[in-house]
């Protein structure tokens, strides 16, 4: 995924919740993952996703 600049092993995650992220010069966000796609996020944010139940296993 591009939006992460980490070397850490990834996961394949589907979003099923509104996210997005990043710095903001005007208050909107840099990055957003669009609810029903699959992305390969790194293993930590993987984890508070799936937590947080803003995504799924795929």
């Amino acid at each position: 995924m591009p939006f992460f600049n980490t070397d850490e092993p990834t996961i394949s995650v589907r979003i099923t919740g509104s996210i997005s992220y990043g710095p903001t010069t005007n208050g909107i966000p840099s990055h957003a993952l669009q609810t029903g796609e699959i992305y390969d996020v790194p293993q930590s944010e993987a984890e508070w996703l799936l937590a947080a139940e803003l995504a799924e296993l795929v």
